[in-house]
């Protein structure tokens, strides 16, 4: 009768085990390493989404209602008032806008009108009482009392006159302004740039076709849309970079303007091409950069019945 053999594991037997059970540990953490940053962008960009196209939504509505008559005014760019709205500073890179809508705004007492004055630009104060509101996108909808109710010119009647919007609410001039009818409306956006679609179907810089000889706004005659461009950045990708919100600003001054050539999406185009190649961002930490998020959308005017 043969005896039963006692024979174990050798020891070069062990050691491929050990091995081969580490090897897969390690590309098990891998994966699940992989997968968890999958899932932080996509959540990231998700919650970036949920913020900025309500805020778009918004806008939506209140270029929707925008009261387009010769006699009433519109700040802008290309407009006097408005200027070119073009590089420099961080005050006056990015784009900014105010006009007059049919939407509630917030009203001071008094009886009240349907109308506002609504402005959006980002903040460019980075002065220490406002670093809460730095390279944060903001919308004022200041409302207007009824004809007579109120002897101060900013809550008045003035929505049938020729009264320029700049004069009065002199905010709308700089970003850097921090008139406290300014609200945070998506403290994602930190770069804001648009354009005007004609209606003859070119893209402009200015609000006014001037190849019919039109040299002012008027109403807004000659624009069918307006096309909004913005930049976010997800609340993740602000904490990885500087606490003063300094990067986010150099960030935004590295993203070009608009210029006339372009047409829908080019614009974004070169945004990307910046995050990508640009060396000085390329120097911030990427996965801040990876969660920056580029909308563009079209704002098509509807004719004012008033």
């Amino acid at each position: 009768m043969k005896g039963t053999s006692n024979r174990g594991f050798t020891l070069v037997e062990l050691l491929v085990s050990i091995t081969v059970l580490v090897l897969m540990v390690v590309l098990l953490a891998r994966l699940m390493t992989s997968a968890t940053n999958t899932i932080r962008v996509a959540q990231s960009r998700l919650d970036t989404d949920s913020q900025v196209r309500p805020l778009l939504d918004r806008m939506g509505i209140d270029f929707s209602q925008m009261i387009l008559r010769s006699d009433v005014d519109f700040h802008g760019k290309g407009t006097t008032s408005g200027g070119p709205m073009t590089g420099g500073a961080l005050s006056t890179l990015n784009d900014k806008i105010a006009f007059y809508s049919g939407v509630p705004g917030d009203y001071p007492g008094g009886s009240k009108s349907a109308f506002s004055v609504v402005a959006y630009k980002v903040n460019s104060s980075g002065a220490a009482d406002n670093k809460s509101i730095y390279t944060r996108f903001q919308r004022m909808a200041r409302g207007l009392l009824m004809n007579g109710d109120s002897g101060n010119v900013k809550d008045g009647p003035v929505i049938f006159g020729p009264t320029n919007i700049s004069s009065v609410w002199t905010s709308v001039l700089s970003n850097a302004d921090t008139d406290s009818k300014y609200e945070v409306a998506c403290a994602q956006i930190f770069r804001f740039e648009y354009y005007y679609l004609l209606t003859n179907g070119t893209f402009s810089v200015v609000p006014w076709n001037s190849g019919i000889g039109h040299t002012e706004p008027s109403g807004l005659r000659d624009v069918a849309a307006i096309f909004v461009a913005v930049a976010a950045i997800d609340q993740t990708g602000r904490i990885l970079l500087s606490s003063d919100n300094s990067q986010v600003a150099t960030i935004a001054s590295e993203l070009p303007d608009y210029a006339a050539t372009m047409g829908p999406g080019q614009l974004l185009s070169r945004w990307r091409d910046k995050l990508t190649n640009d060396a000085t961002i390329k120097a911030m930490p990427r996965p801040a950069i990876n969660g920056i998020r580029l909308y563009e959308r079209a704002f098509y005017l509807t004719p004012t019945s008033l």
